[in-house]
């Protein structure tokens, strides 16, 4: 069954620190007015970036994406798998 992200973060708010959540605040203020189009160029530039900078790999990006799926529905999941599959093949 799903979990949602509501759930986790009441579970797993005492190991945060402020520092983590400033920056989480901070990250949440960057994207909140991008559309749907900006946030995927901004995704392909930054994983671009890491890729460069030896950061990302595929298995980082299928880590990533595993943690993910419990608190994805299907549309969202298919999604993501795009977005995964489409950077691993990114040059």
């Amino acid at each position: 069954m799903p979990r949602d992200l509501k759930s986790f973060a009441n579970e797993n708010k005492d190991k945060v620190n402020t520092g983590d959540t400033k920056n989480i605040e901070d990250l949440i203020n960057k994207y909140k007015d991008m559309n749907q189009n900006e946030l995927i160029s901004n995704l392909f530039s930054e994983a671009s970036k890491l890729r460069a900078q030896g950061k990302l790999d595929s298995a980082s990006l299928n880590n990533m994406k595993n943690t993910l799926y419990p608190f994805l529905n299907p549309q969202q999941k298919e999604m993501l798998d795009g977005l995964v599959n489409a950077i691993n093949e990114q040059k």
